[in-house]
């Protein structure tokens, strides 16, 4: 898990305007403290997946033409979450409550954060799986709606394993984290796999979200 701090410019707005040295110290800052903090926790589970993109052995199933798009020729899923922690929601309302400058460093510091980590569980993922994966897909990316979080944290006990909980309106405490869909493949494994989660722009509706990357 690191921060990249290209990735932490874009998700603060930055399109390529002139910095200095002391705002790249300010983002370093924040990204040591973030990282130092940071508790990375996951769970992963892997179920077969029929043409009706029900889990097998759950009575759930996937929802939306864009996941059904993205797992495509997927016979089998992995399921995962992920979060960097409660500790890095401690230390973001502290910093609040000082520093409002600070903390938004810090906030998107730490949204950079977990990402990086879904990155790498991916990563190992695809090393121990021997076939090709998707890239990774959330609730909310395009048409996959956002009540499925609640579902895929309930299938996975994200509570008892991670601390991580979705409440009533579907959304996930620690804020930091992520559920997420990768399917299974029939190919073989490619010898290099890119990071990231590739589609999540390209899958979604908000064209005008402030962390959207360029096309």
């Amino acid at each position: 898990m690191d921060i990249d701090r290209n990735e932490f410019l874009r998700y603060l707005g930055w399109k390529g305007q002139e910095t200095d040295e002391t705002l790249l110290r300010k983002l370093d800052e924040a990204a040591e403290r973030c990282l130092n903090i940071a508790q990375p926790r996951s769970v992963v589970r892997r179920f077969a997946l029929d043409e009706n993109l029900a889990l097998a052995g759950t009575g759930f199933a996937l929802k939306g033409s864009d996941i059904r798009r993205h797992l495509q020729g997927c016979g089998e899923i992995y399921l995962f979450a992920a979060t960097i922690g409660v500790e890095a929601e401690r230390e973001l309302a502290r910093l609040q409550c000082r520093n409002a400058y600070e903390a938004l460093l810090f906030d998107t510091a730490a949204s950079c954060a977990v990402e990086s980590y879904c990155d790498d569980v991916c990563a190992d993922l695809q090393k121990s799986c021997g076939r090709l994966l998707t890239d990774r897909f959330s609730c909310g990316y395009g048409d996959f709606p956002l009540t499925a979080q609640k579902e895929i944290c309930a299938i996975l006990r994200t509570d008892a394993k991670i601390g991580l909980c979705c409440d009533e309106s579907f959304l996930l405490t620690p804020r930091k984290s992520v559920t997420a869909v990768v399917g299974i493949t029939d190919l073989p494994a490619a010898e290099s796999v890119p990071r990231g989660c590739g589609r999540k722009c390209a899958a979604c509706n908000n064209a005008n979200c402030a962390f959207r990357a360029k096309d």
